[in-house]
């Protein structure tokens, strides 16, 4: 196997690793992890510049491989033996040399089509995280929004018992402030000066 057999290898064994993680149905904790890992790992000139490079470099593979595969195996008669008459021999040379083409177009070309599937990929889970986040967002809101409610609920029936009894005092001290004001009335009238009289006198009289 060459060297650059094993480095073409080893690069459709990696997309197709990362391939299949990213279209796993991972937490939402991972996923976004690694669209960040992702994210900050492309974001780098560096990475995009061997990326872009590695991609020329298989894109040339794959036609030149595409090209040389496509090329006919001539046909040429093998007439030594007179007995076995004239037959129709294919040079060995000539169909391993296309069969290892067709295997290096056909690994060039996945390689190729996963390179396009990844970033395809990483889009939809970029939506994903984004949408996943917004309606985290929004579920944490309503529940800051009812645990208050909920809060309330023991708080209204402690102020509507709370009012009760306070009716309940100004109706008994409304009772207590109406018995104040008839003994008042009654005190008043008893200390005027003809009932005053009109007391002594019955007591004589008695």
């Amino acid at each position: 196997m060459s060297l650059y057999f094993t480095a073409l290898f080893l690069m459709l064994t990696v997309e197709m690793v990362m391939l299949f993680i990213f279209v796993l149905p991972l937490p939402f904790r991972i996923r976004r992890g690694i669209f960040s890992s992702y994210n900050q790992l492309t974001a780098k000139q560096q990475i995009k510049t061997v990326i872009v490079i590695m991609g020329g470099l298989v894109g040339l593979l794959f036609i030149d491989s595409w090209k040389r595969s496509q090329i006919r195996v001539s046909l040429y008669h093998n007439d030594n033996s007179g007995s076995m008459g004239s037959s129709a021999v294919t040079p060995i040379q000539a169909l391993a040399s296309r069969a290892y083409n067709q295997r290096n177009m056909y690994i060039s070309g996945f390689i190729l089509y996963f390179s396009i599937c990844i970033p395809t990929v990483m889009s939809i889970v970029k939506r994903l995280v984004k949408y996943q986040g917004l309606i985290n967002e929004q579920k944490k809101q309503k529940l800051t929004k009812t645990s208050p409610r909920t809060e309330k609920v023991p708080k209204q029936a402690d102020s509507t018992k709370l009012e009760e009894q306070l009716k309940k005092k100004q109706i008994s001290l409304e009772g207590l402030q109406k018995q104040v004001k008839n003994l008042e009335k009654y005190f008043d009238e008893k200390n005027q000066p003809g009932n005053l009289a009109a007391a002594e006198a019955a007591k004589k009289g008695n």
